[in-house]
């Protein structure tokens, strides 16, 4: 039982600041509401034309195909604040152990960290399910030292897709913010409750929404329906879309903020070179970096990206078929029955009464 959208938002770099994305324009309205997400078409004929002549030009590397599947559980980063010169900051992994023994006193389960690496000078730890992770945001039980040496955690400021529910079939006359309050009537610690905007005309809207506490995600996903006023809708997994590979330094597609070669970070709207953030004075005016057009860097209404996305699903789905790769798929939860559950029924040959006396 997961929701079939299988597409991204219009604008991919919405939680990377500035200012909400415009999105794409209708009828009556210059742009759709914050609340509201769009699901582009990505596989429509219309985009062959241009999709095979970026696939002419470019190639998709391999760590770009495998990033498109992977977990987007965002990792904690470990500041070290030495307090003399003789104080040396301790090797990756000895730290990492360190850290997880000491949540592990402190009677936070989590199994081993997954990723443990540098970046710059914070050490970076990462997990690989959603337990672990939703254990590790909501403790304070880190520790503050790590070898005498005094640390700074910092945690991820957002929560992941993979915490991403979808409630289904609302009557399009519902109001958004009645929706909002009926679904937190069930479901406290929901946030970012945004309308789905599709391709096509549709009788009833979806809504998806994001669940901070994993216990009461799993009791969502368990009871399989809310009631909204007096509609009983179902609730599914949201699926993601395939991970682009873009710069946040320069806003381009196909590397990282850490290998950008631009020598100065530019506005993800405007693109204008930014110096000094504090005296930055953004126009609003979008401008996209892959076509230089009147739109957002990773705006769906970009050619470059259409095509990038058409070629990114169709290297990502040979990989798949070929095993090179693997996506993540949710855990079915299978009943499981013991012998007593259904005793036999006794009695069996009792005496039958004709229908007709």
């Amino acid at each position: 039982d997961v929701s079939t959208p299988n597409k991204r938002r219009l604008n991919d770099s919405a939680g990377s600041g500035g200012l909400p994305t415009p999105k794409q324009q209708r009828s009556g309205n210059k742009q759709f509401q914050d609340n509201e997400i769009i699901l582009d078409e990505t596989g429509d004929n219309r985009q062959v034309d241009s999709a095979s002549k970026y696939m002419k030009q470019h190639k998709i590397p391999f760590d770009q195909v495998k990033r498109a599947v992977s977990s987007n559980l965002s990792c904690f980063y470990i500041t070290f604040h030495p307090t003399n010169e003789d104080q040396k900051v301790p090797l990756a992994f000895n730290a990492a152990d360190q850290v997880f023994e000491y949540l592990k006193q402190q009677n936070v389960q989590i199994n081993r960290f997954s990723f443990v690496g540098w970046a710059g000078a914070k050490l970076k730890l990462g997990v690989n399910n959603k337990e672990d992770y939703m254990n590790l945001v909501s403790t304070e039980e880190w520790p503050t030292s790590i070898m005498n040496i005094p640390i700074a955690i910092e945690k991820p400021k957002f929560i992941p897709d993979c915490f991403a529910l979808v409630i289904r079939y609302i009557p399009r006359g519902m109001d958004y913010e009645f929706v909002n309050e009926e679904i937190s009537r069930s479901i406290a610690s929901v946030v970012n409750l945004k309308r789905i905007q599709y391709s096509y005309n549709r009788k009833t809207d979806d809504y998806r929404f994001h669940v901070k506490d994993l216990q009461e995600y799993s009791r969502a996903l368990n009871m399989r329906r809310i009631s909204i006023g007096n509609v009983m809708a179902p609730i599914t997994r949201f699926l993601e879309g395939n991970k682009l590979t873009y710069c946040t330094r320069c806003w381009r597609l196909g590397h990282m903020r850490n290998e950008c070669l631009a020598a100065t970070a530019r506005c993800r709207i405007c693109l204008q070179e930014i110096t000094d953030i504090q005296r930055h004075n953004c126009s609003q005016q979008p401008r996209c970096a892959q076509c230089d057009g009147n739109h957002h860097s990773l705006s769906s209404q970009c050619e470059s990206i259409k095509a990038y996305k058409v070629q990114l699903k169709e290297e990502v789905d040979n990989a798949i078929a070929r095993g090179v790769i693997h996506r993540s798929e949710p855990n079915k939860q299978v009943p499981i029955f013991n012998h007593d559950d259904f005793p036999p029924l006794s009695n069996l040959n009792r005496n039958k009464v004709s229908a007709w006396g």
